[in-house]
């Protein structure tokens, strides 16, 4: 059997992959993480999570942070894949200071284990389930938010979207 080259591998997976340390540092991402965020390694290596990746200010009801950071403390307190629903996690937009795209993310949180079985980072998995969103919702263009206003729909904000979602748990019941 031939050698596997893993970092290779790890580059080349088709899913967006973000590997944090237990203090939330980005240790590395693979290439369909950083396509799906676009940003590079330079942006993102050695980047504290929430700092790369901060709530966007323009929305009051943003709890990506909150939730991401719960789904973390589980898989670490756990030591279990945690799965999360459907959550709206918007990002800052690349090249415009101040500004955030909205985003739905579809993520699994899954500890890395050293030798002894303890903790020694997460691997974040997610999907950008946006279009999907967006289609349920009837909307079809992104829309874009500063926290000056510039960009901003006119109008009441929508509702977040109804999806069926799923919770699983890595621990099979009776």
């Amino acid at each position: 059997m031939p050698d596997i080259d893993y970092a290779t591998l790890f580059i080349a997976v088709p899913s967006p992959l973000l590997v944090l340390g237990p203090d939330l540092v980005i240790a590395d991402a693979n290439r369909a993480y950083l396509e799906a965020t676009n940003r590079t390694r330079n942006d993102l290596v050695g980047a504290y999570l929430f700092e790369a990746f901060p709530a966007n200010p323009a929305d009051g009801q943003a709890d990506g942070v909150k939730n991401l950071s719960l789904s973390f403390q589980r898989v670490l307190a756990t030591r279990k894949r945690d799965m999360m629903v459907v959550q709206k996690y918007d990002i800052p937009a690349a090249g415009q200071p101040g500004a955030f795209e909205e985003r739905w993310w579809f993520a699994v949180n899954t500890p890395v284990l050293g030798p002894d079985g303890q903790g020694q980072g997460i691997i974040h998995r997610v999907e950008d389930v946006t279009a999907f969103v967006r289609a349920q919702a009837g909307v079809a263009a992104p829309i874009h938010r500063s926290p000056r206003g510039p960009g901003r729909p006119p109008g009441p904000r929508r509702a977040r979207p109804t999806m069926p979602t799923t919770r699983w748990c890595s621990t099979p019941t009776a």
